[in-house]
């Protein structure tokens, strides 16, 4: 008896290890849905909605929108513990990858971006 209930526990610790993962990873994009205004020019706002677009403001002019991902890569870009957010333009083929820092902190209110191809650092604030 002690060996079939061996077979049930086992597997399920790996499934329930495995939703744990995968529930850390789905999180950070929940996080970032909303708009956000830029700390350094607060006439740029960015938006993300829950559905993968994405919408660029200045001066409350919307651009045209953009689809977004969040994962652990974006293009040659990975790191065991970071998130990116890739910004995707298909009209223009265009890309762009930003590394999600601090998804974890208590504020939930900030938002830092950093761009990966000049390492520039972009602070946002939640709006809603």
């Amino acid at each position: 008896m002690r060996s079939k209930r061996a077979l049930i526990i086992i597997p399920l610790s790996i499934l329930l290890l495995i939703l744990m993962v995968i529930t850390a990873f789905v999180t950070p994009k929940k996080e970032i849905i909303g708009a956000w205004v830029s700390q350094e020019n607060p006439a740029e706002k960015l938006e993300f909605l829950q559905n993968g677009i994405g919408k660029s403001y200045s001066e409350n002019t919307e651009a045209k929108p953009y689809h977004y991902t969040v994962s652990t890569k974006c293009d040659e870009h990975n790191a065991y513990q970071s998130l990116f957010v890739k910004i995707i333009d298909d009209k223009e083929n265009f890309s762009k990858c930003y590394e999600l820092k601090d998804v974890y902190n208590q504020n939930d209110d900030v938002l830092l971006l950093v761009d990966m191809d000049n390492n520039e650092e972009h602070l946002y604030t939640k709006v809603y």
